[in-house]
């Protein structure tokens, strides 16, 4: 039995060992990795103006591990359902739409001067096309003047909301989660972000990485405001998207 005890603690040492040496790996390729570099397109020209942010209300804040927790409650999507949004995030990174004579991804729709592209790395567990549980999305986008290249897992997707995992080399120190919920004049949607590592002794030197060298304050502060620009804009587009005309995967969006 004691054979089997000390086997057992050699095992579970020899993996801690293991794991930290990894995680060390990771923390000097996040030292030396370049930001991301990509060429930015024009801003896209759109029958709507950006929507107001006005009634959107964000916070972040430090936590004592060095972790970053983000909450943001969006404006009020009116006449857009929960249902709504999973159809639309679900055919997001593999729908286009024509708006007069031009063609475009939906990704550049969504926020007109910001996003480049999002594409399908890992297919859902079940199949199905587009988002969904299992797959694996790489986004290119920017928030002012940073450059953003994520690859974010989805763990969990449904109508009351989605969960996503931000993935480097196999492994997450974040989660996102998007919550949707119903109300009488459409959908209230809120979304609470945890960024960085709880490891025992490890976790604090990732977290000072990610917060001077992956995301800084200033990235962070403009990425939220991305966020708030891309789900107000569903506001002008969403409901007319939602009944248009479609071939596949390609819509026709007509303005009044």
């Amino acid at each position: 039995m004691s054979k089997l005890l000390n086997r057992y603690k050699y095992m579970l040492k020899t993996g801690f060992k293991i794991f930290t040496y990894l995680v060390l790996l990771l923390v000097i390729g996040f030292l030396v990795k370049p930001m991301p570099d990509f060429p930015h397109h024009n801003p896209v020209t759109l029958p709507w103006q950006i929507q107001d942010t006005s009634l959107a209300q964000t916070n972040y804040q430090y936590l004592e591990n060095g972790q970053i927790l983000i909450s943001i409650t969006h404006v009020p999507l009116i006449d857009i359902t929960p249902k709504m949004l999973t159809w639309f995030y679900q055919n997001l990174p593999v729908s286009s739409v024509q708006i007069g004579q031009e063609i475009l991804p939906w990704y550049q729709i969504f926020h007109p001067s910001e996003h480049q592209s999002i594409n399908i790395l890992q297919s859902t567990t079940d199949g199905s096309i587009g988002l969904g549980i299992g797959a694996l999305i790489e986004k290119k986008q920017w928030f002012g003047s940073y450059n953003s290249l994520t690859t974010e897992r989805v763990m969990a997707f449904s109508e009351q909301g989605m969960t996503l995992k931000p993935e480097l080399a196999g492994l997450s120190f974040a989660q996102v989660e998007h919550l949707f919920i119903k109300t009488k004049t459409g959908t209230q949607y809120q979304v609470s972000s945890l960024i960085g590592s709880d490891l025992p002794i490890i976790g604090p030197v990732i977290n000072l990485i990610i917060r001077y060298k992956i995301l800084p304050e200033d990235m962070l502060k403009q990425s939220i405001r991305h966020q708030v620009e891309e789900v107000s804009n569903l506001n002008a587009f969403l409901p007319t998207l939602y009944q248009a005309d479609k071939q596949g995967t390609h819509y026709l969006l007509t303005q009044d």
